[in-house]
């Protein structure tokens, strides 16, 4: 990325965050998440690891990180352990994950596509949550 573009984006995201606030950003990003996805299909997968799988190579497609996912059974949800977003500089929460919502409405989409995706679900992560490096943790279930 050019640094012009990314001057660019740290300040529509500055004044993004100024004029709509946080909860309007995300919901915004959400939208914009699930529209990339549309474009950035994600095949039918038969286990988590065919889907992880392909989601690294969409992933890579736009330089947006990796992913790892675990099923965590006791509660019923799809742990994804994505390192590597885009940052804006510190913006965000947490620091630096200003695309945080991005990134779920693609996982939403994605995973909620998926032939045997329970309705009903939605991304949803901590933001004060410890972090190891670049990565952060998001959940897939139940809302």
């Amino acid at each position: 990325m050019s640094a012009d573009l990314t001057l660019f984006l740290r300040e529509f995201a500055r004044a993004f965050d100024e004029q709509a606030g946080a909860p309007a950003r995300d919901r915004f990003l959400r939208g914009v998440g699930a529209r990339m996805a549309e474009r950035l299909v994600l095949p039918p997968c038969a286990t988590i690891e065919a889907m992880e799988h392909e989601m690294n190579a969409l992933l890579a497609l736009v330089g947006w990180g990796r992913v790892g996912l675990s099923l965590d059974r006791g509660r019923q949800v799809l742990q994804i352990r994505h390192a590597g977003l885009p940052t804006l500089g510190g913006m965000g929460v947490p620091s630096g994950y200003w695309l945080a919502a991005c990134l779920a409405g693609v996982y939403e989409t994605w995973i909620g596509r998926q032939p045997d995706a329970v309705g009903g679900c939605a991304i949803t992560w901590r933001p004060d949550q410890p972090r190891e490096g670049d990565a952060f943790v998001m959940e897939y279930g139940s809302v």
